[in-house]
């Protein structure tokens, strides 16, 4: 009977399905999900791509206009021509560029006015268009499609305002210059829209459309509940290099989030601006919680390539290498583990040979220590230990030779990034204030990512425990995936002294304002976050994990316990720190100990790795 009965509601179910996929289609939602399959063939050898712009008449695109924007674009394919009304050429910048076929593969329309997009982004619709089988690669200036920005058919990427912002294939769509108007020529048509939050802001959490990040795409025809995208592989096309005097370094992150591993890596290249050209890919999608320094590297480099927000796993290799050739890249530096990098180190060494392969790890027990086996050896040229730790296990229980495995701590701020000595005590009764804290009140600060590995659940038992000392209080920073229950935890336990912030930018001006900085991990490298405490002249409690315990039994700045997790030594620790005289004498030596970690000793370090000197 229970059969009977389902097979008599599945013609409703179906039909429920049906209208809602239809909904979603009628709002220009992506209908369903989708996969990638290589197709046969790659692209062609070369891909020059063209720019048109109107050149005449009152509002037209001048020629020194064409050439300040070109100069500030990555694409080294990229040629601007200027025409009339009749589609005549007048001028082409660079001027002295070879003649682009009146057909190129791929071209973008400026219609009015040259696009303002970020320096990559061209670059980074190019790779996508020659990765992925798509007729056109847009750039919503509204954002991805909703009830409130229908976009019912791809026809519509070809309409103003998109069309200044799109990539289009000379195959598929054709600018009528008279008509000042982009056509399509030919049925269906495939077109993928790309978030113009890439670049600017990550992506909300609550995002509906946060699991199609690398897409959506629409067409003419109904898509189909899984759309499959054929995809080629980008190595393939024959790049122009860009000429620069100085090593480049490609560096692959998962994302710039707000973490320590963040800010050594942009205090050390700020440092070596003048001594190395880098460029930096993302391979994963930006998130909102975590924070975004993507800005803060932009003043670095303009080379900065969003990949984990653009395409998906399956295509990066081919993109990477296609930036490899380029920027003419001999040196790649996987500043913070991604599992990608580790299913291509292997084949980027095999390929290329001569490619210099630098590694970064963080722990010694877990994490991605576990991908280092043999093949791995024979791809990574070294390995940049967080900690002694670290250098020890690749050493004794893998097989690696010892210089290959340099241990450089990481660096705290410079001098510049940090409040001035002249206004602490200002900002220090500013944001205490803000804050509700007392002055005789004893400050714990965590700045960290909410997740199991800092075990932020920890503060919220251990400010339970020492509740009867009321002038103690613990104040979190940060986001991530266990801010929801770290808030409930704090809410089933009125009256405890701790509360919860969302990231802040300004986490040095907060370490004037506590009083300790506390870090209770599971397992770290050394963590940045200490760094600046000691800078600062903040004592630290924290757990014996990675190099954090050795630097805190070196210079005498802090409290260790032993084990992570054990209470009943952080509740002692707590209840040590809590007198005042006790902390002066930490702060004292901390303040010492801070140049050994300074941004010139570790920047000389990273520089001595990546040419691979002693």
């Amino acid at each position: 009977m229970l059969e009977t009965a389902r097979s008599a509601l599945k013609p409703i179910f179906r039909w429920i399905k049906d209208r809602r996929y239809l909904g979603r289609l009628a709002h220009g939602e992506p209908a369903g999900s989708f996969a990638y399959h290589f197709a046969d063939q790659g692209p062609p050898g070369q891909l020059p791509v063209t720019l048109w712009c109107r050149s005449d008449g009152p509002n037209g695109v001048s020629w020194s206009e064409a050439q300040t924007w070109h100069d500030r674009q990555t694409l080294t394919e990229l040629v601007v021509v200027g025409v009339d009304g009749d589609g005549g050429e007048l001028w082409r910048v660079p001027p002295d560029d070879a003649p682009s076929p009146s057909d190129p593969p791929f071209w973008f329309a400026a219609p009015g006015s040259l696009p303002e997009v970020l320096p990559t982004h061209l670059e980074s619709c190019f790779l996508v268009a020659a990765a992925e089988d798509v007729d056109a690669v847009v750039l919503l200036e509204g954002g991805c499609p909703d009830s409130d920005v229908p976009l019912t058919e791809a026809d519509h990427a070809h309409e103003k305002p998109h069309c200044t912002r799109g990539l289009y294939r000379s195959d598929a769509y054709a600018w009528d210059v008279s008509a000042d108007e982009i056509r399509p020529l030919k049925n269906p048509r495939l077109v993928k829209l790309i978030d113009p939050r890439d670049g600017s802001e990550p992506a909300r959490d609550s995002d509906r459309f946060n699991h199609l990040r690398r897409g959506p795409y629409l067409s003419t025809t109904e898509l189909p509940q899984t759309l499959m995208v054929p995809v080629r592989d980008a190595a393939l096309i024959e790049r122009r290099p860009r000429l620069h005097p100085l090593p480049a370094v490609l560096v692959t992150v998962p994302f710039l989030a707000r973490g320590g591993a963040e800010q050594t890596l942009h205090a050390t290249m700020n440092q070596l601006a003048d001594r190395f050209d880098f460029s930096i890919a993302t391979l994963a999608p930006h998130r909102e919680t975590l924070g975004d320094r993507r800005d803060d590297f932009r003043a670095i480099t303009d080379r900065l390539f969003c990949l984990g927000d653009l395409v998906h796993p399956d295509v990066m290799l081919g993109i990477l290498e296609s930036i490899l050739d380029t920027t003419g890249a001999e040196i790649i530096y996987n500043a913070n583990g991604t599992t990608l990098f580790y299913d291509f180190a292997p084949r980027l060494k095999e390929k290329r040979p001569n490619l210099r392969i630098i590694d970064h790890l963080y722990d010694h027990e877990i994490g991605y220590i576990e991908r280092y086996d043999r093949g791995l050896l024979a791809a990574v040229d070294a390995c940049v230990a967080e900690n002694h730790h670290i250098a020890q296990a690749l050493t004794e229980s893998r097989d690696w030779p010892a210089e290959r495995v340099p241990v450089i701590w990481p660096c705290g701020r410079a001098d510049d990034d940090l409040p001035s000595p002249t206004r602490r005590d200002e900002i220090r009764r500013s944001l205490r204030k803000e804050l509700g804290f007392r002055e005789d009140d004893v400050v714990f600060l965590t700045a960290a990512r909410m997740h199991p590995q800092k075990r932020p659940l920890d503060l919220v038992q251990l400010a339970e425990r020492v509740r009867d000392l009321e002038h103690i209080h613990f104040l979190v920073v940060g986001g991530g995936d266990l801010e929801d229950r770290i808030d409930e935890a704090i809410a089933a336990r009125p009256g405890i002294n701790i509360r919860r912030l969302a990231f802040r930018m300004d986490i040095p001006d907060l370490i004037v304002a506590a009083d300790i900085g506390c870090l209770v991990s599971d397992f770290e490298g050394l963590p940045v976050f200490m760094l600046e405490c000691l800078q600062l002249g903040r004592p630290f409690l924290g757990t014996r994990v990675g190099d954090l315990g050795r630097v805190l039994d070196e210079t005498g700045a802090g409290v260790v316990v032993d084990r992570p997790g054990d209470l009943n030594q952080l509740e002692s620790a707590v209840r040590r720190l809590a007198d005042a005289e006790f902390r002066s004498q930490l702060a004292h030596k901390a303040l010492r100990a801070a140049p050994r970690f300074s941004v010139e000793n570790c920047a000389d370090s990273y520089a001595a790795v990546f040419l691979g000197a002693d």
